[in-house]
């Protein structure tokens, strides 16, 4: 991967920084490379560790205008979280905001991507050449015929995939450095290939579940569609607020009980479930990104503390205090402030899982 990502680095203008230079403004000391954009493009830095099939890397900016990404792109699979920040696909028109879990196949000889200016860019990405997973899945699966290119499209959107946000969340946070850093990034990428397989099958098996239902049956109309994602954004805006089944059937304008049936069908998991993976989603982000008590979390997405911890450990398996160490965010974290207006509760519209539409 080395040799598809540096000299992309190179292409878009990018500067590489010596590790002095990377500590007087405060970067992270990693094991690998780091980049920034000439101070008049952007603030903030792009570091990458790139191995022969693989690569991670995070991305912390802030863009001072409108800039568009354009590299060459040969065939390989990525996974990105981003935390913050959107981009637009002019191939598509497509707007990926955050927080959003992508899982990326290259189709194109070319990736092309637009930055809005003045909104933090931030995520952590996983790249894999095809050398990477296929002898991966060969060694693994060795009596399968299993796709990861297929895989990976197929997490692409997932709202709720704890143990991969836990994950790439690790590597973030890791700052080991010599050999065992490698060892360390190699296992995690091993580790994140497993997860994807074993999720892309579990969402194949589930889309199969219901007994005698054609797969016309369990798609969703594209006006369904349509009608409950208004309902879901509605859920997104007010994260913390009560919101009513009623309202949601008014918004949506159908009855409770097919809103209920359509939005399982489309996500995967009942009204109530969205609500407390997005609000736990959310407090895992809180607890990385800054130093408030779990308390002062639990508050900000709205719950008590006790409530938070017994759905945080149903969902994450751990508790928020134990995620919170899992990270290692000790030494890191940037605030002790929560802001609990913050845009990014209502554009959670885009981690939403696609649905499944009748075309």
């Amino acid at each position: 991967m080395r040799d598809i990502v540096l000299p992309c680095a190179d292409s878009l203008g990018m500067i590489e920084l010596s590790p002095s230079e990377a500590a007087l403004r405060a970067i992270p000391a990693r094991e690998g490379r780091c980049f920034s954009m000439p101070e008049s493009q952007a603030s903030g830095y792009f570091w990458i560790h790139a191995g022969k099939d693989f690569a991670v890397s995070v991305t912390s900016m802030t863009l001072h205008r409108d800039w568009q990404q354009r590299c060459p792109h040969p065939r390989f699979v990525a996974l990105r979280h981003l935390r913050s920040g959107e981009y637009i696909l002019p191939d598509t028109g497509l707007t990926v905001k955050a927080p959003y879990l992508e899982g990326h196949v290259s189709r194109t000889r070319t990736w092309i991507c637009t930055h809005k200016a003045s909104q933090p860019l931030h995520s952590v990405e996983i790249m894999l050449a095809p050398p990477f997973y296929e002898r991966y899945l060969r060694a693994v699966y060795r009596d399968e015929a299993f796709s990861a290119e297929d895989a990976f499209s197929s997490i692409d959107g997932l709202a709720s995939f704890p143990e991969m946000t836990l994950l790439l969340g690790q590597i973030e946070a890791y700052r080991g450095r010599g050999a065992s850093a490698g060892l360390f990034y190699r296992g995690k990428v091993e580790e994140a290939v497993a997860l994807v397989v074993d999720r892309s099958r579990n969402l194949a098996a589930a889309s199969l579940a219901t007994p005698g239902q054609t797969e016309h049956e369990r798609a969703v109309s594209p006006e369904d569609a349509r009608a409950i994602e208004h309902a879901r954004q509605r859920l997104d805006d007010r994260l913390t607020d009560p919101v009513s089944a009623e309202e949601l059937a008014h918004i949506a304008c159908m009855g409770q009980t097919k809103l209920r049936r359509v939005f399982k069908r489309a996500y995967g998991c009942t009204i109530v479930e969205y609500r407390q993976r997005q609000r736990c989603a959310r407090a895992a982000d809180l607890l990385t990104t800054s130093d408030a008590s779990v308390a002062c979390v639990a508050s900000a997405v709205g719950y008590r503390p006790e409530r938070l911890a017994e759905l945080f450990a149903r969902i994450y398996g751990t508790t928020p205090s134990a995620y919170r160490e899992s990270l290692g965010q000790a030494g890191s974290l940037t605030s002790n402030t929560i802001h609990v207006d913050a845009p990014r509760a209502s554009t959670r519209a885009s981690s939403a899982p696609p649905i499944r539409s009748i075309r």
